[in-house]
């Protein structure tokens, strides 16, 4: 099988994890892969795997149309007869390059990582190309493949769309892994380091942890429009630590050495409908996880000691008894986190969910 991959993602970002899982899964299986975006380089080399570059430079809450209008001209001058080619199109280009792809007889599917996330006017600007990418999945009754069952039945109940697939931000799990804890106590965040997902909730909680008498640091891991604010609070208290995005390989040794892992981020529609790759990593290095409760945070059919969610107005009170009672021993954390990780996390499920259905498009298609 052919894969045209065709998004407005950069490889180099921070939600640019799931689909270098992905797209390493299907080369994994033996299928060609042309990832089309508009990064000038690609960190993946593989003998099967073709990296087209369409760089721009339209300003914000306009690149992805640009790159869009430049997919289809590029599509327009290829000649792709392979009967076997299918297109994995991201809903932030599909206004795009949809027609294309069909004038050329080429089946595709669409690929929904999350909705438009940004706040205020660029938020409205982005829900129209959202919404018409699912109107158009609809109308070719496409599969279209979506991070969460909330997502799901959000896309059912928004367009009417029922062809979708979960496709769960996984983990891997030969560079996630336990290994020796530091001291003290250390708490963890990585991702983003926006206010609008909770962070300031994090360093609250180790101040009040600290001013208890309670010996924790806390460790934040991103880039975005706290970090700097974050950086000059890190230089007058000694237990925050902050450090800019990193490789996952490093990554994957700071949170091994952690003990809780932070889900912070708030009770709104962006958060309930994800799965943040941040909890699959947790729990593959034998953190347990507290955060605050909601669908995009919750680990369906998961009861246990390790893993709490509580209110959001309780995110601090819970969060220092959920401390304590960590601190104390008398949580049993054990290998419970990473042997759910091994059980449930894996990237295999995904990638398998995600050959089958594009596997039934080109038979449909043949």
């Amino acid at each position: 099988m052919h894969v045209l991959w065709l998004t407005a993602r950069s490889m180099a970002d921070l939600c640019s994890t799931t689909q270098r899982n992905l797209v390493g899964g299907l080369l994994g299986q033996g299928h060609r892969v042309t990832f089309v975006n508009g990064d000038e380089m690609s960190p993946l080399e593989h003998n099967n795997f073709t990296h087209v570059s369409l760089p721009t430079n339209a300003r914000r809450g306009f690149q992805a149309k640009t790159l869009g209008k430049a997919m289809g001209v590029w599509l327009s001058d290829r000649g792709i007869d392979e009967d076997s080619t299918v297109a994995v199109v991201e809903w932030r280009v599909a206004r795009q390059v949809v027609s294309v792809l069909e004038s050329k007889g080429i089946p595709w599917a669409l690929m929904d990582r999350s909705p438009p996330a940004d706040a205020g006017l660029l938020s409205r600007l982005q829900w129209r190309p959202w919404s018409s990418a699912w109107r158009k999945a609809k109308q070719a009754d496409v599969e279209g493949f979506v991070v969460s069952p909330a997502h799901q039945d959000f896309v059912t109940r928004k367009t009417g769309h029922q062809r979708t697939t979960v496709l769960q931000a996984g983990v891997d799990l030969e560079r996630f892994k336990p290994g020796e804890k530091r001291f003290p106590f250390t708490m963890v965040y990585h991702g983003r380091l926006d206010r609008h997902r909770g962070v300031l909730a994090c360093v609250m909680l180790a101040q009040k942890a600290r001013l208890e008498g309670i010996e924790v640091d806390l460790v934040l891991i991103g880039e975005g429009n706290l970090e700097s604010a974050l950086m000059d609070v890190a230089q007058t208290y000694e237990f925050l630590k902050v450090h800019p995005s990193m490789p996952q390989d490093q990554l994957a040794q700071l949170l091994a050495t952690c003990h809780l892992g932070l889900l912070p981020m708030p009770n709104r529609r962006v958060w309930r409908l994800a799965s943040p790759l941040k909890r699959s990593e947790y729990l593959a290095s034998g953190l347990a996880v507290f955060g605050i409760d909601h669908d995009g945070h919750a680990l369906r059919n998961v009861e246990s000691e390790w893993f709490r969610l509580v209110q959001q107005e309780d995110f601090h009170i819970d969060g220092l008894d959920f401390i304590r009672e960590f601190m104390s021993g008398r949580l049993q954390v054990s290998e419970g986190p990473r042997l759910y990780a091994e059980t449930n996390l894996s990237w295999n499920r995904s990638t398998s969910l995600l050959i089958e259905k594009l596997n039934d498009l080109v038979q449909r298609d043949s």
